[in-house]
C-alpha cells in the first residue's frame, strides 16, 4: 500500500484529525491502555472489539506491524504497546484540546499587513502561524482575535524581517456590526454549531466512543470564543460533555 493512498485511508476514517498512520496507531493505544482495554499484541491492536481499533481494519496487517515498528524505533510506544512520556507528547500535539475557561477582555487584537509579492513566502509563513494561535481572517490582510497573541505574532514578525510591513492594534470595536455577529461571520460559527447539535443527536441515540473521531473533526474548526461572543445555543459545552472522558488527557 503506497504512502498517499494510506494518507488518504487515514484521513477518512479518522475524519481529518490524523494523516499518518503511526499517530493513528498512537491513538489506538492510548484508546486501547488508557480507557480501559488491554493491548497486548499487534494483532489485539488491529482487531480490538471497539470503534478506534476498528479503524485499522481498513489496513493490512503487515502496514500496521509496520506503523508499530516505527512508533516503538521512535520512543512513542512500548513493547505492550502503551504510550511513553515521549508518545504521549506526539499524540497531544496532534489532537485538539478544549478550553473551558476562556475569558474575554472586551478587546480584539488585530494583524494588518501589506507584504509584497516577492515576499509570498513569508507571508504564507505568517497566515499559518495566525491560523495556528487563532486568528480569524476578517479580509485578505487583515486577521483578528479575541485573545491577546499579538507578542507571540510580533515574534515572527521579527524573527522573519516583516516588521516594516505589518501593523499590530487592539480596538473595543471593529467594524459597525455587534462583536458577536462579527464572530459569528469570521468563523461560520453556526455552522459549526449545526455540527454539534447533529452530532449530540446521534451521540443520545448511539455510542459517544464510536464518535470521537467526528468529534474531534469539528472541535479542530471550533475557535473556541470567549461566551459573549458565541451563540446564545451554543452546543460545543454540551457535545464536550458527551465526549470527555473519551478525549486525550
Amino acid at each position: 500500500m503506497k504512502r498517499k493512498e494510506i494518507s488518504k485511508i487515514v484521513l477518512k476514517v479518522s475524519e481529518g484529525v490524523f494523516s499518518s498512520l503511526v499517530d493513528l496507531v498512537l491513538w489506538n493505544a492510548f484508546y486501547l491502555s488508557e480507557v480501559g482495554f488491554a493491548s497486548g499484541s499487534p494483532a489485539r491492536l488491529g482487531r480490538a472489539p471497539f470503534s478506534a481499533s476498528k479503524n485499522l481494519k481498513k489496513f493490512n496487517y503487515l502496514t500496521i506491524k509496520r506503523a508499530m515498528y516505527n512508533a516503538e524505533h521512535k520512543g512513542w510506544i512500548k513493547n505492550d504497546l502503551t504510550l511513553t512520556k515521549e508518545g504521549r507528547k506526539r499524540l497531544q500535539g496532534f489532537l485538539p484540546e478544549y478550553f473551558e475557561k476562556r475569558k474575554w477582555d472586551g478587546n480584539w487584537y488585530l494583524v494588518s499587513y501589506d507584504i509584497p509579492e516577492e515576499k509570498k513566502r513569508f507571508r504564507e509563513i505568517l497566515r499559518e502561524n495566525l491560523k495556528r494561535l487563532g486568528f480569524g481572517k476578517l479580509h485578505a490582510s487583515l486577521w483578528i482575535s479575541p485573545f491577546n497573541f499579538l507578542e507571540e505574532a510580533e515574534e515572527i514578525v521579527e524573527e522573519y524581517n516583516l516588521s516594516i510591513y505589518v501593523i499590530l492594534a487592539v480596538s473595543d470595536k471593529v467594524g459597525r456590526e455587534e462583536s458577536r455577529i462579527l464572530a459569528n461571520k469570521i468563523w461560520n460559527l453556526k455552522e459549526i454549531n449545526n455540527h454539534y447539535q447533529e452530532l449530540i443527536k446521534k451521540a443520545q441515540k448511539k455510542k459517544p466512543e464510536k464518535m470521537i473521531f467526528e468529534y474531534m473533526s469539528i472541535l479542530s474548526r471550533d475557535p473556541q470564543l470567549p461566551v459573549e461572543l458565541l451563540p446564545e445555543d451554543w452546543q460545543g459545552e454540551e457535545a464536550y460533555l458527551f465526549f470527555k472522558k473519551y478525549l486525550y488527557k
